[in-house]
């Protein structure tokens, strides 16, 4: 018989229960709440979280940790992005802010403008902000898609299904413009 175990889709946060079987590992999930597909690599194993914890969870946000938190209600600032170039700043929100190019097709959250290119896809990086207890906010960035052209976070090149946490000051390298994240003095972060 195998365990069950929980996970946290790293789209959405909703809380899963999938059987622990052998090879898991090299398999996808799709999430029943946001309907995305990544590797299990991707989702987090979340540890003494009951059955009961799951369902109160699911059923104030629809599978979304993050909708109808007081943080969102009191609209406080979580972090935000500079667009180095313009100054143009943009605020991030709880949950997943999708960061492209600005287009008419696009379903991005951040949509930036770049001239007379389309280098930067119209939904090219995803930045999860999640409140963690005792660290306080934690800013996660990876990839949306696997074929992007190339982003850096500092010198440091950013692949598909890697994830990095953000810091303050962070330079975020994507094609046809910087963005450096920033938190107020006010803020807190994991790093």
């Amino acid at each position: 018989m195998n365990e069950i175990i929980k996970i946290g889709c790293p789209w959405c946060s909703a809380v899963l229960s999938v059987y622990n079987q052998p090879g898991i590992e090299s398999k996808s999930v799709t999430c029943p709440v946001c309907k995305r597909k990544s590797p299990f690599t991707q989702y987090r194993k979340i540890n003494n979280v009951t059955d009961e914890e799951t369902d109160t969870r699911e059923k104030k946000s629809g599978g979304k940790e993050d909708e109808g938190t007081p943080l969102q209600k009191e609209n406080l600032i979580i972090g935000s992005l500079r667009v180095v170039s313009t100054g143009q700043t943009f605020r991030l929100k709880m949950g997943h802010n999708v960061i492209g190019r600005q287009a008419s097709a696009s379903s991005a959250d951040i949509r930036i403008v770049t001239p007379e290119s389309r280098r930067m896809s119209r939904e090219h990086l995803v930045i999860q902000v999640k409140k963690v207890p005792v660290k306080g906010f934690v800013h996660y960035a990876s990839l949306f898609k696997e074929k992007v052209n190339k982003t850096y976070i500092g010198v440091v090149q950013l692949e598909y299904g890697d994830t990095v946490v953000l810091n303050h000051g962070d330079l975020i390298k994507l094609p046809d413009t910087t963005l450096k994240f920033e938190l107020s003095d006010n803020e807190d972060t994991d790093m």
